[in-house]
């Protein structure tokens, strides 16, 4: 989700980032509309809105994994690798003490962002290895489906210190994975073949995708709650 350098835009990715970022607000809207009562739509354990939200997700994270390639597939600069975690790093603590505040009972201790700050973290040694990263993701997959290992043992251990649920999880296992189909996309980019219109306005949007993530929320919560404010005295 963080953007490089203008001199190195890949149109295609920006679409990418602009309608996965454009459906986070109106999956968001939707849900800050339930809390305040005036929609009842299910958001969890309904097919439709969740494989909404998972597509969401998916291309968010094969966007950082595309990302990765492009910023450091052909050389390795530490102080912008630093600057770029420090960066996600910022905003995935920003995010959690907002909602710990709002949402004491749910906060978000390891959301999309702690998922991409620790993905990167691990996917920047796969950069140059696009076959080798799609491979990883089979796997993933793979013990995915079987459930094998049980991935869930920091939780577990951590359980006294963090809520019985969260209003952002997103573990490691297996969404990982898709960092790293990500990163074969980098090298084989088919995703332009897909994402080829020029759509100036959702490009705009996704050049600045993390400053629009961290503070959609704020505002759409903002304005639905002045709105209830204003109409229930």
């Amino acid at each position: 989700m963080v953007s490089i350098k203008k001199s190195n835009r890949d149109h295609s990715l920006d679409l990418i980032r602009g309608i996965a970022i454009i459906m986070m607000i109106m999956f968001h809207l939707i849900y800050d509309l339930n809390e305040f009562g005036y929609t009842n739509i299910p958001l969890s354990n309904f097919w439709l809105t969740s494989y909404w939200r998972y597509l969401i997700v998916f291309l968010f994270l094969n966007a950082v994994g595309i990302s990765l390639v492009l910023a450091y597939g052909n050389s390795f600069r530490l102080n912008k690798f630093i600057k770029r975690l420090a960066l996600l790093g910022l905003a995935a603590l920003l995010v959690s003490v907002g909602t710990y505040y709002l949402f004491p009972d749910a906060w978000v201790y390891f959301g999309i962002l702690h998922l991409i700050w620790t993905g990167t973290l691990i996917a920047i040694f796969f950069t140059q290895l696009p076959k080798i990263s799609l491979f990883i993701a089979a796997l993933i997959f793979l013990f995915g489906y079987l459930n094998l290992p049980d991935l869930s043992l920091l939780r577990i251990l951590l359980s006294d210190y963090l809520p019985l649920s969260s209003v952002d999880f997103y573990p490691l296992f297996p969404w990982i994975a898709f960092i790293f189909t990500g990163i074969y996309l980098g090298h084989n980019p088919v995703y332009k073949k897909i994402f080829f219109m020029k759509l100036p306005l959702l490009q705009l949007i996704g050049q600045h995708s993390l400053i629009i993530y961290l503070l959609h929320q704020v505002i759409l919560f903002s304005l639905v709650g002045a709105i209830y404010s204003l109409f229930s005295q």
